[in-house]
């Protein structure tokens, strides 16, 4: 019998990764030996909420949930019939649930916009084409967009002239940023409760739904999902008391967004009582894909390290596990400053009026797409520009030149979603870079297709599924 067929009895610690050698006693020992006797009785109610989850699963759903939270599972097939099906689902279910509430509302005000097929499909992928749950869903986001952005702002994508002030210093502080992939490709997104600034919750609010939404905006993570890191150790303790964690919990469950997995890493057990009202709150499906690891920075983020999760997807320095805020403020300034250049660029084109200047780079991230004369570069930023190439092959070979440009802009943007830059070495400057320019970037991109065109037709690779 698999050991997924019984039922989870608790054991010390059992669903916890609690340091770096578990097999030590030593180790385990000093760990339990900080908390208090409530402190441990909070422990026991976490470990008991856990395995209540996985023992109201199936055998097969147990499978499932592991599959996804270790980014394993099946893609989704999205055949048209299969989509259409959906959406004729999600529309009965929205007909019988919506009299009376907020969706009723944005529905009068723009029903293009909210009947958008592209619009329903993100909340269907998001709860992975259960059609009931995910109008439950469609409601909740609209009666949350309401409360944090007002009536006048339902029908419409909030952008970042939405956003006040006190809102762009929220976004700004970092305590919610976008962190890069794993390595299944899933969008991280970290949470660092302790760099929390806000003069409001609702600034606080706003903030996380823009940047949650930008992520959405990528067709890749509606289709994979995001993985959640908590991140409450040391100095990033969260230093609010869980000010406003009902309503973050409720904003998180009302985005269409699928909770690939949560990683809830702390070293205080003050910390218990949060992760308990998180725990609480959640199904039980999603509650077998959070895992809680309890450590110092470098326990934890080995246990993270397990589960796909690099530490380059930490912007922390690696002698102080201080924050190292650059990428998330290039990230930050992008975005502030992309309502001002939307403006100047021609509206059939949005990429037309791109800058032909250069910017000089020093040191390139993780997530950039680098080119060095014609050497073949194996960052994860060229791993992840070739499997977009390699995921868009069919619908670009097969689509007109408006689709083929369409398919290039498409894979552009999703790496600059991602936090990445196209850069080209300087000649006679080993560690200095320089951004490609528009124009370059998409003619090497065309040529990337034409290259995997002819190694298919002589059988080097095989044809994309």
């Amino acid at each position: 019998m698999s050991v997924l067929d019984q039922s989870f009895v608790v054991k010390e610690a059992s669903c916890f990764d609690c340091n770096l050698y578990p097999s030590s006693p030593k180790h385990r020992q000093s760990d339990l030996a900080v908390m208090s006797n409530e402190d441990m009785l909070r422990k026991q109610e976490i470990d008991a909420l856990l395995s209540e989850g996985m023992n109201a699963l199936s055998f097969a759903e147990r499978e499932e949930q592991q599959e996804v939270l270790h980014g394993v599972e099946k893609a989704i097939a999205e055949e048209d019939d299969f989509i259409e099906t959906a959406l004729k689902d999600l529309e009965e279910h929205l007909t019988r649930m919506k009299h009376g509430t907020v969706y009723e509302i944005a529905e009068r005000m723009d029903s293009t916009y909210v009947h958008a097929r592209a619009f329903r499909v993100t909340f269907l992928r998001g709860k992975r084409y259960d059609a009931k749950a995910s109008a439950k869903q469609m409601l909740s986001f609209f009666e949350v967009k309401q409360q944090l952005f007002g009536n006048a702002n339902l029908a419409k994508d909030i952008t970042i002239d939405d956003l006040d002030e006190n809102d762009r210093e929220a976004l700004k502080v970092g305590s919610i940023q976008l962190a890069g992939k794993d390595t299944s490709n899933r969008q991280v997104v970290l949470q660092l409760p302790g760099l929390k600034n806000f003069r409001n919750i609702q600034s606080e609010l706003r903030a996380t739904y823009y940047i949650i939404m930008d992520a959405v905006r990528s067709e890749q993570t509606q289709l994979k999902g995001i993985v959640v890191i908590l991140y409450t150790i040391g100095h990033f303790k969260d230093r609010s008391n869980g000010a406003g964690v009902f309503k973050h919990n409720k904003l998180a469950l009302s985005m269409p967004l699928h909770n690939a997995a949560i990683h809830c890493c702390f070293d205080n057990p003050n910390q218990y009582i949060l992760i308990k009202a998180g725990l609480a709150a959640v199904n039980a499906k999603l509650r077998a894909r959070i895992k809680v690891h309890f450590g110092s920075h470098l326990e934890c983020q080995y246990q993270l390290s397990t589960y796909g999760i690099s530490r380059q997807n930490l912007p922390l320095m690696h002698a102080t596990n201080n924050i190292d805020m650059r990428y998330h403020l290039a990230w930050y300034h992008t975005h502030t400053m992309k309502s001002k250049s939307d403006i100047r660029k021609p509206k059939n084109d949005p990429h037309a009026a791109a800058s032909k200047k250069s910017v000089l780079v020093t040191q390139p991230t993780v997530n950039d797409v680098l080119y060095m004369g014609g050497n073949k570069m194996n960052s994860a930023g060229n791993d992840h520009l070739r499997d977009l190439v390699a995921e868009w092959s069919e619908t670009y070979d097969s689509g007109t030149n408006e689709a083929k440009r369409r398919v290039v802009n498409e894979i552009i943007d999703e790496i600059h979603r991602s936090e990445g830059r196209f850069l080209s070495q300087v000649n006679g400057a080993e560690s200095v870079w320089e951004t490609v320019s528009i124009e370059d970037v998409r003619s090497k991109i065309t040529q990337m297709f034409r290259n995997r065109r002819r190694k298919v037709r002589v059988g080097k690779i095989k044809k994309a599924k």
